[in-house]
C-alpha cells in the first residue's frame, strides 16, 4: 500500500468511523479529497452552493439520524465560511468532522492564497487539529475523530495541507479510531438527589440537549418523569425529548414561555434538570426560577454552576442518571403532573385564541395558527427543521414535536441561515425519498436562498414552508426599538415563490393558514421540493409579547 496518499489515509479514517456522507465545496486545494470520495463507493458527496451552508447540512443531518457526517472547505474564505455551522455545532454538541485543505507549512508567512493563522479557529470547534508532516497524518486524524465522538460531542477541525492530501504517505498505517468512554464517581450525588425528590412535593423535570444526545435518554427522562408524577419543561435543545400532546408536556423555555408555565417553576420545590446548560437564550437571561432546590445532571463539569446553583450535581449521562435515580426512588411526588400541563397548555391555547391567534381563515395569516395547520399536515414521523427568528420563537411553543429526531432547531448560537441547509442534511439521511419539512421565516430564508438549488439539483423531498411578514421581526418587534422610536427593519414583501420556481423548486403562495395547511399536505404527496410562501400579518405580537398574561393557575 505505499502509493496511498494523505486523502486515502483520512477517507479511510472517516470510514472507520462511521461516516458516509461528506459535505463540501470543491475547490482547488480539496481536489486530492474530492476526488477520492467521487471515486470510491462507501460515501455519498453532497455539493452546496456556499461555504457557509456546509456545517449545517451536517448538523442537520446528524441532528435526524445520529450519524456524524464530515465537511471539507478550502482554507481561509472557506474556513471562515463555515465557521458559523462550527460554532453552531460546537454549541449543540453534534460532532463533525471538519476537513480543512490547509496551506503547506513551508509556505505560511509567505502569503500564499487563503492563507490564514490555523489557530483562529480554536474558540469555535471542541478541538483545532493542524497535520504538519506525512509522518503525523493517521495519528493526528485518529485523535481528532475521537474527540469529535466522545462526549459530550463536537466538531473538530482537521487541518490537513492540501500537498499532504495529494502526496504519497507511503506506507503509513491506518488510523485507528476509539472513542474515549469517561466514568465518574457519583455515589454521594445520587444519595443526595434521591433524598431531595423523595421529600419534594411539587417536582419538575427540565430537559435539555444532554436527554436528546443520549442514548435512551428521551424514554428516560419520560419514565422518571412520569415515576415523580412531575411535569416536563424543555429547552429548545430538549424540544420532542416528550412528545408535544403528553399531558406532562409544559412547553419550552425562553422569553415566550407560557405564563402559567413560569407559574409552575416559580412553584416547583424541586427541579431535575437533565442534560442543560441553562444558556440564556433558553432561560430567558437566566430569570427563569429553577424551583427551591436543583439537582443538576450534565456531562460537562464546565456547566455547573456556571449559570444556575446546583445543590446536587452529577455528571453522568442523562439515561443513566434518570434510570438509576428512579430505580432508588421512594416518593410518588405530591401534584399531579398531567393535569398541571394540560391546565398550562389549554390556558395558553385560550388565551390564543381569544386575540384571534389560532384563526386559520384569518388573511394575511398569523403565525400561531399557520403552525396549527402545518402541523396537521406533516405526519408525525417527518423531520422538521427550523430557521432562526420571531418564526421560530412561534414554533417553541405552538409547533408540537413528537420525537427529538423529529424536530431540528439551534440552541443559544441561534444564528440565521440554519433551516433549509438542516432540511437538506435530514433529507440525505432519510431512507427511501422520504420528505422533509423546513419552517423558516423569509429574513432567514435570505440568508441560506442559495441553497433552494441544491435541494433541487439533489432531487430531495424538502418541503419549505417560509412565514413571509417581509420585517426582521424578531428586532422591529423588540422593545429597544420602541424606545428608540426607530423604524421597523422592513421591506417589499418578495415573491418567493418565484424564486423558488427559477431555483427548480415548484412554488406555491398562500394567504390564510388554512390553504397553508392544504398546500403542504398536496407538497407532501408529490416527489421534488416544493416552497409554499406564505403571507403572514407584519404587525401580529411576538411570541413572547403573546406570553405575557396573568395566569389564574393556582399551586398552593
Amino acid at each position: 500500500m505505499t502509493d496511498r496518499t494523505g486523502a486515502d489515509v483520512l477517507y479511510d479514517a472517516l470510514r472507520e468511523a462511521g461516516v458516509e456522507v461528506l459535505v463540501g465545496l470543491p475547490g482547488t486545494q480539496t481536489l486530492p479529497l474530492d476526488r477520492v470520495v467521487a471515486e470510491r463507493d462507501g460515501m455519498e458527496y453532497v455539493m452546496a452552493r456556499h461555504e457557509t451552508a456546509i456545517p449545517h447540512v451536517a448538523w442537520g443531518y446528524y441532528e435526524t439520524t445520529g450519524r456524524p457526517a464530515a465537511t471539507l472547505t478550502v482554507p481561509g474564505p472557506g474556513d471562515t465560511n463555515a465557521m458559523h455551522g462550527l460554532k453552531n455545532a460546537a454549541e449543540d454538541c453534534v460532532p463533525i468532522l471538519h476537513v480543512s485543505a490547509d496551506v503547506a507549512p513551508a509556505e505560511r508567512g509567505k502569503g500564499p492564497i487563503h492563507e490564514l493563522d490555523p489557530e483562529t479557529f480554536d474558540t469555535v470547534v471542541k478541538e483545532n487539529v493542524s497535520v504538519e508532516r506525512a509522518v503525523d497524518l493517521p495519528s493526528a486524524v485518529a485523535a481528532g475523530i475521537e474527540t469529535a465522538l466522545t462526549e459530550p460531542y463536537g466538531p473538530v477541525r482537521l487541518g490537513v495541507p492540501s500537498p499532504l492530501l495529494a502526496g504519497s504517505v507511503g506506507d503509513a498505517p491506518d488510523a485507528s479510531v476509539t472513542p474515549e468512554t469517561r466514568t465518574y464517581d457519583n455515589a454521594d450525588a445520587y444519595a443526595a438527589a434521591r433524598a431531595l425528590l423523595d421529600d419534594a412535593e411539587r417536582p419538575l423535570v427540565y430537559a435539555g440537549g444532554g436527554a436528546r444526545r443520549s442514548t435512551g435518554g428521551a424514554a428516560a427522562a419520560r419514565r422518571i418523569a412520569a415515576r415523580l408524577d412531575a411535569p416536563v419543561l424543555t429547552s429548545y435543545k430538549g424540544k420532542g425529548v416528550v412528545p408535544g400532546d403528553d399531558p406532562r408536556h409544559l412547553g419550552v423555555t425562553g422569553s415566550h414561555t407560557p405564563a402559567g408555565a413560569v407559574a409552575t417553576l416559580d412553584a416547583a420545590d424541586v427541579v431535575l434538570a437533565l442534560g442543560t446548560d441553562f444558556d440564556g437564550v433558553t432561560t430567558d437571561h437566566w430569570s427563569l426560577a429553577m424551583g427551591d432546590a436543583l439537582i443538576h445532571v450534565t456531562l460537562s463539569l464546565d456547566d455547573i454552576d456556571a449559570a444556575y446553583d446546583a445543590d446536587v450535581a452529577i455528571v453522568d449521562d442523562v439515561a443513566n442518571a434518570a434510570d438509576r435515580l428512579r430505580d432508588g426512588l421512594d416518593s410518588d411526588g405530591g401534584w399531579d403532573g398531567a393535569q398541571v400541563g394540560r391546565s398550562v397548555r389549554e390556558e395558553y391555547h385560550a388565551h390564543l385564541s381569544e386575540r384571534g391567534l389560532l384563526d386559520a381563515e384569518r388573511a394575511p395569516a398569523v403565525t400561531p395558527a399557520l403552525l396549527r395547520t402545518v402541523r396537521d399536515a406533516v405526519p408525525r414521523d417527518v423531520p422538521v427543521t427550523t430557521d432562526v427568528g420571531g418564526f421560530r420563537l412561534w414554533s417553541m411553543q405552538a409547533f408540537e414535536a413528537y420525537a427529538p429526531e423529529t424536530f431540528v432547531t439551534a440552541g443559544s448560537w441561534a444564528g440565521m441561515g440554519v433551516g433549509l441547509p438542516a432540511a437538506i442534511g435530514a433529507a440525505v439521511g432519510r431512507d427511501d425519498d422520504a420528505p422533509v419539512v423546513c419552517l423558516t421565516g423569509d429574513g432567514g430564508l435570505m440568508m441560506c436562498l442559495h441553497e433552494l438549488h441544491t435541494v433541487a439539483e439533489e432531487g430531495l423531498n424538502v418541503v419549505t414552508v417560509v412565514s413571509n411578514n417581509a420585517d426582521y421581526g424578531v428586532i422591529s418587534k423588540s422593545p429597544k426599538i420602541r424606545e428608540s422610536e426607530s423604524e421597523a427593519f422592513a421591506w417589499e414583501r418578495a415573491d418567493l415563490a418565484a424564486v423558488a420556481e427559477g431555483m427548480g423548486v415548484r412554488g406555491t403562495t398562500v394567504h390564510t393558514a388554512r390553504e397553508a395547511g392544504d398546500a403542504v399536505a398536496a407538497a407532501l404527496e408529490r416527489d421534488g421540493p416544493d416552497l409554499v410562501d406564505v403571507t403572514v400579518e407584519s404587525d401580529e405580537p411576538s411570541a413572547a409579547a403573546a406570553s405575557d398574561y396573568e395566569s389564574d393557575l393556582d399551586f398552593a
